[in-house]
Parts: structure tokens; C-alpha cells; sequence
């Protein structure tokens, strides 16, 4: 009898609320602008970490420099182009070191609103510290965070292949993980 008589307090204590009275979840409050636009200009710093493929002469260094490009809102789908220079100190064999890379990119992908997964592909040349060149691709994918109206930051891979380094038959082939910051006008 007492346990009956305390569940009916309980219930008859508890408040009661409207639908409308119950607070929207965390998410729909801090989500801000449910429509984010990656359309536009957008210019950046980056920079990473850098290895060697197994089976070619490479070890490991650093990777730094700016982007710029411009993407094209198609619906959810995002479409651009992105060109980057680096500097590079990235040992790839005895008193030889990739000093820079240049790289102009096509890239695609589909935006979760302030999220953008894309992959990216297109041409590539890099110069190392014993004067060769080479002309080669750069292929990869990556995650942007649109965190303000203009301030995205991210992270991408790329997969660098420079053939025949100035015509000595000799490839290079490198990884690198970056993270970048861009603002989008």
C-alpha cells in the first residue's frame, strides 16, 4: 500500500509539458546555417607530413605552402579547382632532397552541409635539391570543416608520381598527409 501511495504522489508531482515546450535536440540548436555555401574564391595555408611509396628511394620530411581555387555549388555536389605551392624538405636518396611542388587540381565532392568530403586529381611538378624536374599527378582526397561563414579548416592525402626526373628514367613517388586553412570569400 505505501509503495501505491508513493508512485501516485510521484506521478501526480511530475510536471507535465507540451510538445512544443520541449527543448529542440543540441543539435538543431548549434547547427547553425543548415544551407552553407562552398561556392566561391578561397585561399589557404597547408602543411603535412611526407613519405617515401615501398619500392622507391624516399624516406621522409616536411611539406608546407599556400593553395587557392574556387568551387561551384551544385546542389549537395561541390566542384572546383585548387592549385598549391609548396616548399618541400623531403630526403629522397643520398645528398638529394625534393625542395618544391607545384600542383594544379580538379576536385570533386558532397557536402553534409558544414562538411565536405572530395576527392581531387590533376598535374603536378616537383624539383629536388639536385636539379632535377619532373612533371607528374597528384591524386588524393579530403575532409573540409566549414566552422565560421568564411574560416574552413581540413585535412587531405595526396599521392604525388613524378616520372622520368629529368629524362633519367628515374620516378618518385610520394605520400603526404596535410592539414589546411582556407578563407572562403
Amino acid at each position: 500500500m505505501k509503495s501505491s501511495v508513493a508512485a501516485l504522489l510521484l506521478f501526480v508531482a511530475t510536471p507535465t509539458f507540451a510538445a512544443d515546450d520541449i527543448p529542440a535536440p543540441i543539435a538543431e540548436r548549434f547547427a547553425g546555417d543548415q544551407d552553407f555555401d562552398w561556392s566561391g574564391f578561397r585561399l589557404g595555408v597547408q602543411g603535412g607530413y611526407a613519405w617515401g611509396s615501398p619500392g622507391v628511394v624516399a624516406s621522409e620530411g616536411v611539406i608546407g605552402g599556400v593553395h587557392a581555387g574556387y568551387d561551384w555549388t551544385l546542389g549537395d555536389a561541390v566542384a572546383g579547382v585548387e592549385s598549391s605551392v609548396s616548399a618541400a624538405d623531403i630526403e629522397i636518396g643520398p645528398n638529394n632532397r625534393l625542395t618544391s611542388v607545384i600542383d594544379l587540381r580538379a576536385r570533386i565532392g558532397y557536402s553534409f552541409d558544414r562538411v565536405l568530403v572530395y576527392g581531387t586529381a590533376g598535374g603536378a611538378y616537383g624539383s629536388t635539391s639536385a636539379g632535377f624536374d619532373g612533371r607528374g599527378s597528384a591524386v588524393g582526397a579530403g575532409l573540409d570543416f566549414a566552422t565560421l561563414e568564411n574560416a574552413i579548416f581540413g585535412v587531405k592525402y595526396l599521392k604525388y608520381k613524378f616520372e622520368n626526373m629529368n629524362n633519367t628514367g628515374n620516378s618518385l613517388e610520394i605520400d603526404l598527409i596535410e592539414g589546411t586553412l582556407t578563407y572562403k570569400f
